[in-house]
């Protein structure tokens, strides 16, 4: 005891005296801004923490592709009744406004990493090369305007961090947001190197001065669409913008893959190849071959592995289980490839109708008659082939008239048509179906539930919806015939309408569609709003019971809404007031059950 009091008077007496230099000790055990990042593996790190924040647990509370996706005419919401999914699809909120919270925290976290990253990368005491450094402050600044992308586009005006300070801040404007969103990536293009990561690469994944320069041509085209302006806060003009998209496309080394399927898992080799014969004969009769994650179509992308498990979770592609079918009286072995999941996102029929009238009405090269992407991109119930159970899916019977419905007890809004895009993908191994990650990587995951085992890339950007964009910005058909040619179709003239249709089909399920209305209906919302109208008409399974899909009116609905989504109440709390509501969620939005609307 006698001890324990000397040294507190030894303290008290160093620190009476100003004995700095005993108080400021190194901290040799915690990272701080004091002491990291020191060296250029540090500022890896530190780059790789945000990274990190494009991991989500769940995409129903914290991805704004997730919401997207739900939110346009591609899909309905599907999952059990009450389920936060048919909300979504409404436009409606489940419960209580903090059904995004988890967004709203995951792009703030992201953006405080960012903020950090920016402050202190100057710490580093040696870097193996300038370009080294620039790199890691573009990725920063790259990251930093994709998270507030996503909120303003899901939120509108959200408060702007832009230091390490902690401040009770009120939502900045629309334009405030914009204007920082294009000043970071003017950062990112003009500070990453010209190169690219294709797979193999240890950078692999990382964005780069093309993804950079393509981002910033989708939150031009989305702003100016959406706000009827013609540039960027802070004077970006198009002239500006068409220099950067041509750039990505004549310079970065991206290009299409030989055929749009084959970006998609469900191509993969483990699938189609097993001694057990239990093949998917569409992919094997159409010779479709997996181009694998990091494709050089993929321009930016999030990156899974197979190291989830139950504390870690979102190092799967969790989509791929929320989009496949409920397991209610439904086959896996019967429906392989695919296998089950939780039910959300089934197609809409309107939409494959839609799809079908359009490619009948193309003109096609090369022998083919219709649009390979409809049968790529969408699988029916009805599809099972009955002289071949468990072992195909004869696809081409999406034109068999209305899909089997008799799939589910419990789930709600199912259509039987579902999505091959992203979706549980099984293979055959010794006749066990299980996740086909684990017939391709067997030694890496001590895993077996495919919740834990999905590993294809999360596609935020590639470059079919880049030659897209540079016909739009340019009024000019290249880049569309481009990809119109990849899937045979005939070469057209440019028009607006063409380039609609295109971003239509060729990049169905990839959560752009909504923006896309959204920026294409201007302030009126009437292209959105008759775009979302059309889901009605057709038969959804509720409970295992058919019936009418409602008709709602979503244009109504998105003229109140403004196209936002509601700010998380949590966060109005703590600001005592300061962060205001937006309009049109007000307890009368509340959804309370699939049968009331």
């Amino acid at each position: 005891m006698k001890s324990r009091y000397t040294f507190l008077i030894f303290l008290l007496m160093m620190m009476a005296a100003g004995c700095n230099k005993f108080l400021d000790t190194d901290n040799l055990t915690a990272k701080t801004t004091a002491n990291f990042p020191l060296t250029e593996k540090d500022a890896g790190e530190m780059i790789t923490a945000i990274y990190a924040n494009l991991l989500y647990e769940s995409p129903e509370t914290s991805s704004e592709m997730y919401v997207a996706q739900l939110a346009g005419d591609d899909c309905l919401g599907g999952n059990l009744s009450f389920s936060g999914n048919c909300a979504v699809n409404f436009l409606l909120y489940k419960d209580n406004l903090n059904g995004l919270l988890g967004l709203w925290s995951r792009c703030y976290r992201m953006i405080n990493r960012a903020n950090n990253a920016v402050a202190t990368l100057d710490n580093v005491k040696k870097w193996s090369d300038e370009s080294e450094r620039l790199r890691h402050f573009g990725e920063a600044y790259f990251l930093r305007a994709m998270a507030y992308y996503e909120l303003v586009r899901i939120f509108g005006g959200v408060p702007i961090r832009t230091t390490l300070e902690t401040e009770n801040l009120p939502r900045a404007t629309v334009e405030e947001v914009y204007q920082l969103i294009a000043e970071d990536l003017k950062h990112a293009i003009e500070m990453m190197p010209k190169k690219i990561y294709p797979s193999g690469s240890e950078l692999a994944g990382h964005a780069t001065k093309y993804a950079a320069e393509a981002l910033m041509a989708r939150v031009f085209l989305f702003y100016t669409g959406r706000y009827a302006k013609q540039e960027l806060p802070g004077g970006i003009t198009k002239a500006q913008i068409i220099a950067w998209i041509d750039d990505c496309v004549n310079n970065s080394g991206h290009n299409l893959v030989d055929d749009q399927r084959n970006i998609w898992s469900y191509t993969n080799e483990a699938t189609e190849n097993n001694a057990a014969g239990h093949r998917y004969n569409y992919v094997v009769n159409n010779h479709l071959k997996w181009a694998g994650n990091s494709a050089i179509e993929s321009v930016f992308a999030t990156k899974y592995n197979m190291k989830a498990d139950w504390t870690y979770t979102w190092f799967s592609n969790t989509n791929c289980l929320f989009y496949s079918p409920s397991g209610d009286n439904y086959s896996k072995a019967g429906s392989y490839p695919f296998g089950a999941g939780w039910g959300a996102g089934p197609v809409s029929p309107a939409m494959v109708n839609e799809w079908k009238a359009w490619a009948a009405a193309q003109t096609y090269t090369g022998g083919y008659t219709t649009d390979p992407r409809l049968t790529g991109s969408i699988w029916s119930y009805r599809a099972l082939d009955p002289n071949q159970a468990n072992t195909v899916l004869m696809d081409t019977k999406l034109d068999a008239g209305e899909p089997d419905y008799t799939v589910s007890y419990r789930y709600y809004e199912n259509t039987g048509y579902f999505q091959k895009k992203y979706i549980n993908i099984n293979s055959f191994n010794n006749n066990n179906i299980l996740s086909f990650s684990l017939q391709m990587f067997p030694a890496i995951s001590g895993q077996t539930s495919a919740s834990l085992l999905q590993i294809a890339d999360l596609i935020h950007i590639r470059f079919a919806d880049v030659l897209l964009m540079q016909s739009e910005l340019k009024e000019d058909a290249t880049g569309l015939n481009r990809v119109r040619a990849r899937s045979h179709l005939a070469p057209i003239g440019y028009s607006l309408d063409a380039v609609k249709q295109e971003r239509r089909w060729e990049l169905a399920f990839e959560s752009i569609r909504y923006w896309d209305l959204l920026r294409w209906s201007g302030p009126s919302f009437e292209e959105i709003g008759n775009a979302l109208n059309k889901q009605t008409g057709f038969n959804v399974i509720n409970a295992a019971v058919v019936v009418p899909m409602v008709n709602y009116n979503y244009k109504q609905r998105i003229k109140v809404t403004e196209g936002y989504w509601p700010i998380p109440q949590t966060e109005i709390d703590i600001s005592n007031g300061l962060i205001k509501q937006n309009p049109g969620w007000d307890p009368s939005a509340q959804f309370t059950d699939w049968n009331n609307y």
